[in-house]
């Protein structure tokens, strides 16, 4: 008589469909954390490039985006920034900023729990900026000062308010509008 040693576990081993589920759990683990995502590798090189780009321009204007909102609008602004200081670059005001024709700043738009856009040190990034425009800020020009360095974003045109209807968006180009 020999002591047989059949416990629970033992039999919890000799399930197939057991040592399946752990294989195909053990192969999903591995190619989670083996495989680069495309979001990960656009952000290392598409967004961020180092400043060996000296043809690139400090500022450049992509597009603007204007959505109405009764007597107000929502400008995005789609801009690449290149950041030649040693810190990194925090996208708001001193430092930032959208000026009408007249020298007021402005108003930035933001919701409580977004961060600002940043442009680490000595890079070129793509951001967006936001601000909140009024109708009267829309009939000059409207400038984008990063730093010190200017960019025009609207030309002196009067843009027609009117003809937008409420919470309409329109893509525009820079500086043509």
């Amino acid at each position: 008589m020999g002591i047989e040693w059949h416990t629970p576990a033992m039999n919890f081993l000799k399930r197939i469909e057991l040592w399946v589920l752990l294989a195909v759990i053990i192969a999903g683990l591995v190619w989670v954390f083996s495989s680069k995502h495309a979001d990960d590798d656009e952000s290392g090189t598409a967004e961020a490039t180092s400043t060996a780009d000296a043809s690139d321009l400090p500022l450049k204007v992509y597009r603007c985006i204007i959505e109405r909102d009764y007597g107000n609008a929502r400008l995005d602004v789609d801009v690449r920034i290149r950041n030649d200081e040693a810190e990194k670059l925090i996208c708001q005001s001193p430092k930032v900023k959208l000026l009408n024709a007249k020298g007021r700043e402005v108003p930035s738009f933001f919701l409580p729990f977004d961060q600002q856009p940043e442009v680490p040190a000595k890079t070129a990034q793509d951001v967006q900026l936001r601000y909140w425009v009024d109708a009267a800020d829309l009939q000059g020009a409207l400038t984008l000062e990063v730093n010190g360095k200017t960019l025009e974003v609207k030309t002196a045109k009067a843009f027609d308010w009117e003809s937008m209807k409420n919470r309409e968006k329109r893509t525009l180009s820079a500086g043509a509008w």
